[in-house]
């Protein structure tokens, strides 16, 4: 098997897998093309890829622990103290893990938690991974689900969990031990919540052709109030000659609801102004709007008139700005200001329409713009030197590095510290050349010599992280101007 395993792994991975039942599947899947291969056979072999996953996904979590305990183990071997090198060497591997996975700190974080989790406490169900009877995310839920049941019970419990894993999905999985824990379980439901609403949060994902997701981590009743209070509100403005569908109403009047300030809009005054929802489990689930939806009517001059074609104040429109007050950086391309198509460039997110550009110049006064040279990309009238960097060359950092420069991180300059790459006191200038955006966590690893940096080139980053590995990053250009010209 050994010049079987070659074609897929390294030799030290061969031999893990040599001792293990995956071994002959390493083999097996190496020598029989997919295209080869009916209907029953591939979906044989799906789940022989699945089980190989799950095996992988066993060695890693394995992986991920041993990486933190040595990073904590090498900080502890420097002098640092139990609890500092704890809490320091977690954030160091996370930061390694990241760099390796070209993952997020945050999202590596997350599966060492996980992993150290598995590994430490529950054996039974990573031996279940690992002869690839559950996914990771089966593994996962077990895990985190068996939190807080009492110790005596766990192993009884884990077990009863795994029986249900090999047979059902990870969401029917979490619904039927959600139901057994409440029998095991020492704290009430209320003591839980109080625990689990400090961490609410809103979170923003890019997605694609100017779009993104916007979601929120709320207690239930408020979670379901909002969509409640939002669907009976698109509901009332249906009508026959409306020609948004019912999806697209209930997301312009969540979006009207945010980006309005709906107080001291006379027209919305004088329909009869809508309220967010409060906290309180009564006014999330709107209470205090009849069937008809009637208090919903407030919501109708900014999300259109029903039986109106919805153009008065849809999705993008100018009044749909007022309510931004964020600092947000929108590179503009001079010729797009005059009529151009040529796409600007939203901080932290990408490109967006010129059209969009236009408006948000227009009128979202909150936005920094920064014009760009129509032949070269350079940014226009920013560039000075001095000890403290001035206020258009910290802009000019921040919209060229975009995000914090340490590799794998996505927090967004606007967000981010300013560092002198080489430190003023050791001969650094105060210049774009030597000026990086770094977030507070990565910014402290760079103050307290864990990982190191340099900057060769404006803009290129050099980074060596405390393993002694080297990662070089580099700013993406804006627009189509600052891509190298076609080879003819």
């Amino acid at each position: 098997m050994a010049g079987k395993h070659s074609t897929w792994v390294s030799e030290e991975t061969a031999l893990w897998a040599s001792d293990s039942v995956m071994g002959p599947l390493v083999g097996q899947l190496a020598h029989h093309p997919v295209t080869h291969r009916d209907l029953e056979a591939s979906l044989e072999c799906l789940g022989e890829l699945a089980s190989l996953r799950a095996w992988v996904d066993a060695q890693e979590a394995k992986l991920l622990t041993r990486i933190a305990e040595l990073t904590v183990g090498a900080l502890a071997a420097d002098g640092y103290g139990g609890l500092v090198a704890q809490e320091y060497g977690e954030s160091l591997a996370a930061a390694e893990i990241g760099s390796v996975l070209r993952i997020p700190d945050g999202s590596a974080g997350k599966l060492i938690d996980q992993s150290k989790l598995l590994v430490s406490f529950f054996p039974s169900t990573v031996e279940a991974l690992q002869l690839g009877k559950i996914s990771r995310r089966h593994a996962v839920a077990v895990s985190q689900e068996c939190c807080g049941v009492p110790e005596d019970e766990i192993p009884e419990f884990e077990d009863q969990l795994l029986e249900i894993a090999r047979e059902t999905t990870v969401a029917k999985l979490s619904h039927r031990a959600r139901r057994l824990r409440e029998q095991l379980h020492p704290e009430s439901l209320e003591k839980r919540r109080e625990k689990k609403v400090r961490d609410r949060s809103v979170l923003v994902e890019p997605d694609r052709d100017g779009m993104a997701w916007l979601s929120a981590y709320l207690p239930a009743e408020e979670a379901y109030g909002i969509e409640h209070r939002i669907d009976l509100t698109a509901r009332a403005l249906q009508c026959p000659d409306e020609q948004r569908t019912l999806s697209q109403l209930r997301a312009d009047v969540f979006s009207d609801l945010l980006t309005h300030t709906c107080a001291s809009d006379p027209t919305v005054e004088a329909a009869g102004a809508v309220a967010a929802p409060s906290p309180s489990a009564s006014s999330a689930f709107g209470s205090s709007s009849g069937p008809s939806g009637a208090q919903s009517s407030g919501f109708a001059s900014s999300a259109g008139q029903p039986g109106g074609s919805g153009q008065s104040a849809g999705p993008g429109q100018s009044s749909g700005y007022r309510g931004i007050a964020a600092r947000v950086f929108v590179t503009v391309p001079v010729l797009t200001l005059l009529g151009g198509d040529e796409p600007a460039e939203l901080d932290g997110y990408g490109p967006i329409d010129a059209e969009t550009a236009r408006r948000l110049a227009g009128h979202a006064p909150s936005f920094t713009r920064l014009l760009t040279h129509p032949e070269t990309g350079a940014v226009l009238s920013v560039g000075r030197t001095r000890y403290t960097p001035p206020k258009d060359l910290q802009d000019w950092v921040r919209v060229r590095d975009r995000t914090c420069r340490h590799p794998g991180c996505n927090r967004v300059a606007v967000r981010c510290e300013i560092d002198h790459t080489t430190p003023w006191s050791q001969g650094g200038e105060t210049c774009a050349g030597n000026l990086g955006a770094f977030c507070k966590r990565h910014h402290m690893f760079k103050t307290l010599s864990f990982w190191k940096h340099r900057q060769p080139v404006e803009g290129t980053i050099v980074s060596t992280s405390f393993a002694g590995r080297t990662y070089i990053t580099r700013p993406e250009p804006y627009g189509a101007r600052a891509q190298a010209p076609p080879p003819f």
